[in-house]
């Protein structure tokens, strides 16, 4: 009993330590582990093959952009896939794209926090999901947003004039401040939506008639908050709640199933999604659609399986477990399934493999990704790393439930 007591104390602090950044200025008198004297030296370790992202690496695993002081999230990465037994070279891309996505997000985070119509929004929080919330955007990506405010009783005046102003305001910061590419789908998720609304139809048929499924899936599943992070946390455990009705009186052997079916039936939602259009598109468009597919395979694929694979492992398993988990990025679930079954570790490596091959892949524009994918023989070559991907993920699942006698609530 001690050495599981033990364990489980241990995991709790890798979860606290895995959890994603709260994007911001940092202040350098607040850094835990200010730079001595001397230390203040570049460290050249990775800047020969990569070198739009040599500035980022300081011995203090900190990096100064303008006002900004960043800690080095990814230094720490390549630490622990390099334990993991992951290669160095394929642990630096990891590394790099972890910080370029922090630098990136905090840089976001210091324009939005300053603008009046976000300032003057109580109850607001501006996520963002996708590459960016994952820590593996490059510089070709985009940056999804979605926006929550919570509820109360005191109604907002001119709420449509506001919430325009703040859409006005975030792609003003986008697109002009850090020139990233225009949302995504044409801006189809820049509206707000309230706490209510995302829980008002879970596990119903008109659960995602206005987007509410997707948001909160996404939320849980790849999320990371860019301003009103105490309004972000707040909702967080809202919805966590609405999936532990039954909790209380099963506290003692609690299983996940209500958050993990849910999580299933987004991932076969979003495939279903994927033929639905694909049978609708004209020839001109299908290119669009295949690169679509592929990386539905890998990392809508990581997104959802390296959680459900996590919360797999738990014979039972705490609020606290889940609030933990849900801020994590899906590739810190992988590490953190790691610690709790050794066995996956193999077939682990093998799949960070797979999806460094991913990120080299679609480090492109899109014209660049379209002009590859309209060859037969890059496609077959795409689509066939991405189901050595999925058959180490499958892999990886299916140890975790059996091992931890889950297996059968993912099936039946």
């Amino acid at each position: 009993m001690r050495v599981l007591c033990i364990r489980q104390a241990n995991l709790t602090r890798r979860l606290s330590e895995c959890r994603k950044p709260r994007f911001g200025v940092v202040d350098p008198a607040n850094e835990p582990n200010p730079p001595e004297s001397g230390d203040d030296k570049v460290d050249t370790r990775h800047q020969s093959d990569n070198s739009e992202y040599a500035a980022l690496r300081t011995p203090n695993r900190s990096v100064q952009i303008g006002s900004l002081v960043v800690t080095s999230l990814g230094r720490e990465l390549e630490d622990r896939l390099t334990a993991l037994g992951l290669s160095q070279s394929h642990a630096r891309l990891y590394g790099f794209r972890r910080d370029f996505s922090a630098n990136k997000m905090s840089e976001l985070a210091s324009l939005l926090n300053g603008r009046d119509s976000i300032k003057a929004y109580d109850g607001l929080t501006i996520y963002a999901t996708g590459s960016y919330a994952r820590g593996e955007a490059s510089s070709y990506s985009d940056v999804d947003l979605f926006f929550i405010r919570m509820e109360s009783n005191v109604p907002i005046d001119d709420s449509r004039l506001r919430e325009i102003k703040v859409m006005s305001d975030v792609i003003k910061a986008t697109e002009r401040g850090l020139e990233l590419p225009p949302p995504s789908n044409d801006g189809e998720f820049l509206k707000i939506l309230t706490l209510e609304e995302i829980l008002k139809h879970l596990g119903g048929r008109d659960d995602d008639y206005k987007n509410h499924f997707t948001a909160r899936m996404l939320l849980l599943l790849e999320s990371a908050p860019i301003t009103g992070t105490d309004t972000y946390d707040s909702v967080i455990d809202s919805v966590i709640d609405s999936y532990l009705r039954d909790y209380e009186d099963h506290a003692e052997d609690f299983r996940p199933t209500f958050i993990v079916n849910d999580i299933m039936r987004f991932w076969k939602t979003l495939c279903l999604n994927y033929e639905h259009k694909r049978n609708q598109q004209e020839n001109a468009r299908k290119i669009k659609q295949k690169i679509r597919n592929f990386k539905l395979g890998y990392s809508r694929l990581m997104t959802c399986f390296a959680t459900v694979g996590l919360l797999s492992s738990y014979k039972q398993i705490t609020k606290d477990d889940l609030v933990g988990i849900c801020k994590t990025s899906p590739l810190d679930r992988l590490l953190l399934l790691a610690e709790r079954e050794p066995l996956i570790k193999s077939q682990l490596v093998s799949a960070l493999i797979q999806y460094h091959w991913f990120l080299k892949k679609t480090q492109k524009s899109t014209e660049e990704l379209e002009a590859y994918f309209s060859c037969k023989n890059n496609r077959k070559e795409a689509f066939t790393h991405a189901s050595k991907f999925g058959d180490e993920m499958f892999k990886i699942v299916q140890l975790s439930a059996t091992n931890s006698n889950t297996l059968r609530y993912l099936v039946v």
